[in-house]
């Protein structure tokens, strides 16, 4: 029976274990799971060697930040032949932006460890000296994205990523304090009270800015609303698509914008994450078809669940050994820290 496994997952009552793992079979799958009370346990959006768009071993990761369990996290350009391995969804991390993507779900959790997964497309849109409209309004495609190819593109530069941008051309225009510092054509400080914008191609949207004007940007929905609950996520991490939705498989990733075949359609090693209406965290890995994989987590107790990446990025981790072992570096994970 499919829910069999559901009998097996303790209630998140007080005396109850923080962290159980475990092995099981559901729909003839072997399982492998860890769940968590979220009122026992912190959690952790971790990134390889503590740093945007870099790769490390899944443990590495785990060790870098502490952590008591680690699953991998979402998909980012494995495959990529660029100095640095950009990430495809949202992350958040300690209250700020430091990816945004436009495909799947958003897994969050606010300060009080309250936890949802929601659809939420972004945009990011600003403002020069006060006014979020033109001709002082700007925009930016992304948030610590290291360029791909010869297109155009608008990218901010947070501290996280480093000491400097790294890249040559311009304009990149150095703010601090909310106040345009500098504009430069190489590569640019990153205040720590601030950021950088670096511009590649779209000159007029660079054109606005000036030393001494006041510059702000912030992150909205795709459609210019409010985030909404989402303002208040403590970390966050994207992939999808998502699975199970209140008790019920939903698997629609053509409609969450994923074009991937091996998501689509294809059997391979899979990673998901779910909520139980007690309080639990699950951290699953099994195989399958993604319909296949909502069917475990539904087997599991979850009553939301969302897929990460999967394949060789599949693994997950507990105490310095590996349940799951992944078969690469990876970028980003999703950590269970000490409370």
């Amino acid at each position: 029976m499919l829910l069999a496994a559901a009998a097996m997952m303790p209630a998140a009552a007080a005396g109850a274990p923080a962290i159980v793992t475990g092995h099981t079979t559901i729909a003839g799958r072997p399982v492998a799971f860890l769940e968590a009370r979220l009122d026992a346990v912190g959690v952790r959006i971790g990134l390889a060697d503590g740093r945007p768009g870099h790769v490390e071993a899944l443990d590495g990761i785990a060790r870098h930040y502490h952590a008591v369990a680690a699953i991998n996290g979402g998909d980012f350009e494995a495959y990529g032949s660029l100095p640095l391995r950009n990430p495809n969804h949202t992350i958040i991390t300690g209250g700020g932006f430091m990816f945004k993507g436009d495909v799947g779900d958003v897994l969050w959790f606010d300060s009080d460890n309250h936890a949802e997964i929601d659809r939420v497309p972004l945009k990011i849109e600003g403002s020069l000296d006060g006014s979020w409209n033109w001709p002082n309004n700007w925009y930016a495609y992304w948030i610590n994205r290291y360029p791909s190819g010869t297109s155009d593109t608008i990218t901010i530069f947070t501290p996280e990523w480093g000491e400097r941008t790294g890249l040559a051309g311009g304009p990149q225009v150095q703010v601090a304090d909310g106040v345009v510092m500098a504009i430069n054509n190489s590569s640019t400080i990153i205040p720590r009270n601030g950021y950088v914008v670096y511009f590649r191609g779209e000159a007029k949207a660079a054109s606005h800015f000036g030393v001494g004007r006041r510059a702000q940007y912030r992150v909205v929905r795709a459609d210019g609303s409010p985030l909404g609950p989402l303002a208040f996520a403590r970390e966050a991490i994207g992939c999808g698509p998502r699975l199970v939705t209140d008790g019920r498989i939903t698997v629609d990733p053509a409609a969450e914008g994923f074009r991937d075949p091996k998501i689509l359609y294809a059997s391979a090693a899979r990673s998901a994450v779910g909520l139980t209406h007690d309080g639990r965290l699950i951290f699953a890995t099994s195989g399958g078809t993604i319909r296949e994989m909502a069917a475990v987590m539904l087997g599991l107790g979850a009553e939301q669940a969302m897929a990460f990446d999967g394949g060789a990025s599949a693994g997950l981790w507990y105490r310095g050994s590996y349940i799951t072992a992944p078969g690469r570096l990876l970028n980003n994970a999703l950590l269970i820290v000490a409370k």
